[in-house]
């Protein structure tokens, strides 16, 4: 079974760092003649971590002892790790590059938005007009690349039929991206989208007040088969964490954030006479 290049990058990097257990990155370096930093980053997943050569691989993996059906086994790893995803032309950043590739191989998704509609929900109108507001020097042909990899995004979403639970912020509904009539019509979509059995959505009201995310931002846990990864922004840059502490936490707010949202059906009643005011505007 082949998987997703940053999937497999992931997986690689997790058992190296295990197989690893108790010995020193220095002791383990040695052994192998290569720099400690560099077994640390063969070890690291996600942007920072480094891909290590076939040779490189072999030699690690045979100073662990390891029988050669294993062997084969991480060598096979590697080959799909070092395979491009569709996204990897596109000429999007590192870090998300390295989220499409989870978000693409996710069975689920929990998000929080306090500012914006989620990607895998926005219509095209949407992007672009959120788009020329963030880039506006931007050429016309950067906004295409950028509107069509969000547009593929929202395709492999939809035919892999992952379960997405959104909690969106209120102010993220009442901010008119593109003005009433495009925003009604992303509204209307919200409504199609939450209507899918594999979405659930919800509206977190201004009068949730102090809420838990108050001071934490977006965030969004992927969960794969045998990885949950936390996605965090800042300054406009994906940061990935799947240490349990983080998860821990990010889950609990999550579940904090969705007691204190409005139930799904309130939620599409809402965003009915919303869209409905904004027609008429």
């Amino acid at each position: 079974m082949t998987m997703s290049p940053t999937v497999a990058q992931w997986q690689l990097a997790t058992e190296l760092r295990k197989l690893r257990g108790d010995r020193k990155l220095a002791e383990v370096a040695r052994s192998i003649k290569v720099n400690t930093s560099t077994v640390s980053r063969w070890e690291t997943p996600g942007v920072e971590g480094v891909i290590p050569g076939p040779g490189s691989l072999e030699r690690l993996l045979e100073y662990y002892e390891l029988p050669a059906e294993t062997i084969e086994r991480f060598l096979n790893m590697r080959k799909e790790a070092r395979s491009s995803g569709w996204w990897q032309s596109s000429g999007i950043a590192e870090d998300y590059g390295t989220y499409i590739g989870l978000e693409s191989a996710a069975r689920r998704l929990r998000t929080y938005e306090p500012v914006l509609v989620p990607g895998l929900m926005q219509t095209e109108g949407y992007v672009r007009a959120l788009f020329k507001g963030t880039m506006p020097s931007a050429a016309p042909e950067v906004v295409d690349a950028a509107v069509e990899v969000r547009m593929n995004r929202q395709e492999v979403w939809q035919a892999s039929r992952s379960h997405l639970w959104a909690i969106i912020s209120e102010a993220a509904i009442r901010t008119t991206v593109g003005g009433p009539k495009l925003m009604a019509e992303q509204i209307r979509r919200l409504i199609q989208i939450a209507e899918q059995p594999n979405v659930t959505l919800q509206v977190l009201p201004f009068e949730a007040g102090a809420h838990a995310a108050l001071e934490i931002g977006e965030f969004t846990l992927l969960t794969l088969d045998e990885l949950t990864v936390l996605v965090t922004i800042t300054d406009n840059t994906s940061l990935f964490w799947d240490d349990q502490t983080a998860l821990d936490r990010h889950t609990e707010v999550f579940e904090r954030l969705l007691a204190d949202a409005w139930r799904p059906a309130q939620t599409i009643d809402f965003l009915g006479r919303t869209a409905k005011v904004l027609e008429k505007e």
